[in-house]
């Protein structure tokens, strides 16, 4: 029983130190990054007259390669006749070798003048020297009584166009009284919503759009 005291000692003595090389391990590779706290970066580009002011509480710059992963971001874009749309988003990485940013984790877009339109996706890619935002996964739009989901799109900041892939519209309409009256459903190959006129076009490869309309029966 005597030995014990010494052997508990030794014990005590040696935790310590493992838990002092771990932390100066991790104090290093935490060193290698630097932190940026109330980010704010300012991005335009003169060959389309378009800023992107994106703003976040926390950054980070990976000197290899001087990439910033930001956090909470939000992405304000204004081209040449006012602010257009913003983007809400868990995470984003902007790449300086390319200049490109992608945008994923609860991606939010909103436009500015219509503020119950909205776009909700994973991720996007936008290449920052040009005016394509390319939206390679399923998003979904809504725009007042209207729901839109579709496979994929891009969107061109300069001619405000939005094209949509495998599109499947639903309406739902409404009479003087607010009661629904019936809903519209149209699916097409591929659709086009022009911004600047609120229009939407479908269109499919053989010339044809299903429509299909549900009269809704008085209880």
């Amino acid at each position: 029983m005597k030995y014990l005291p010494v052997y508990f000692l030794l014990i005590i003595t040696v935790l310590p130190l493992l838990g002092c090389q771990k932390s100066n391990k991790s104090t290093i590779q935490i060193d290698n990054k630097s932190y940026i706290n109330n980010f704010q970066l300012l991005q335009e580009n003169p060959n389309n007259q378009t800023s992107v002011k994106i703003t976040s509480p926390k950054a980070i710059i990976d000197p290899t390669n001087n990439d910033i992963e930001i956090f909470d971001s939000l992405i304000e874009i204004l081209n040449k006749s006012g602010q257009d749309f913003n983007v809400k988003s868990g995470n984003s990485t902007l790449n300086n070798l390319s200049n490109s940013i992608r945008v994923f984790n609860n991606v939010n877009i909103s436009f500015l003048n219509n503020q119950d339109y909205n776009i909700t996706t994973n991720s996007f890619d936008w290449n920052l020297n040009t005016s394509i935002i390319d939206i390679n996964n399923p998003l979904t739009i809504n725009f007042d009584n209207t729901n839109i989901v579709a496979a994929k799109g891009f969107y061109n900041v300069d001619s405000s166009l939005l094209k949509i892939d495998n599109t499947e519209f639903n309406r739902n309409i409404y009479n003087s009284d607010g009661m629904e009256e019936y809903q519209v459903e149209i699916k097409s190959d591929f659709a086009k919503w022009f911004k600047n006129d609120n229009t939407l076009v479908f269109m499919s490869n053989q010339k044809q759009v299903e429509t299909t309309i549900n009269f809704l029966l008085a209880q």
